[in-house]
């Protein structure tokens, strides 16, 4: 409901109204309050209750930061527990994202193929905590769109890929590391020229 825009920044989050309006119990939507606060979703104010969190450009900007030491430890992972199928069917995965960008007017498709991307290879780390950690984090990734050249965006992540299945550890971090930076100078100078605006996309 957030992320759909439903519940707008700043809204307040009613436990009792959401528990019927979704059909759970008033715990369920608790617990699930707190998991969208840990991720910046929610935020809660003292004796006032839980609201729809802010959007800001310092938030995102702090994601990328995370994103980067994350995927760092996730690429180096993954190249001692990666096969080669999974690489080829995220191989794949980058080559529909290049397709889409080629045949223009599918911006939401591709973003949500990088993400799944990038989130694929956590999982492939076969680190259940870093898994876990990312997943607070990764909601923000749906409000960014860095506006990067599709053909670099494709060619660093075959890169990658690449650099796992022949298991160069420091050059697979090198280039996640190099590839996360680019998304975010990409943002940072759409913030600078005032072109940016948060949205949930």
């Amino acid at each position: 409901m957030i992320l759909s825009g439903q519940c707008r920044s700043g809204s307040k989050l009613v436990q009792i109204q959401l528990a019927r309006q979704l059909g759970v119990a008033q715990c369920v939507v608790r617990e699930a309050l707190l998991e969208l606060q840990a991720s910046g979703l929610v935020e809660t104010v003292d004796n006032r209750g839980a609201f729809v969190g802010e959007l800001n450009a310092e938030r995102l900007l702090e994601s990328f930061d995370v994103r980067e030491a994350h995927e760092c430890l996730a690429v180096r992972l993954c190249c001692q527990h990666a096969t080669r199928a999974q690489l080829r069917e995220l191989a794949e995965l980058a080559d529909r994202i290049w397709k889409f960008a080629a045949a223009g007017g599918h911006d939401e498709e591709m973003a949500s193929l990088d993400r799944e991307f990038h989130q694929r290879l956590i999982h492939l780390s076969g680190n259940s905590m870093l898994v876990r950690l990312s997943e607070h984090y990764r909601a923000l990734g749906k409000v960014v769109r860095a506006g990067r050249d599709p053909r670099m965006v494709r060619d660093e992540h075959l890169a990658l890929l690449k650099a796992i299945e022949e298991g160069r550890e420091e050059d697979a971090v090198r280039l996640v590391r190099d590839h996360i930076r680019a998304a975010k100078k990409a943002v940072e100078e759409q913030i600078l020229s005032r072109s940016f605006v948060p949205k949930w996309v």
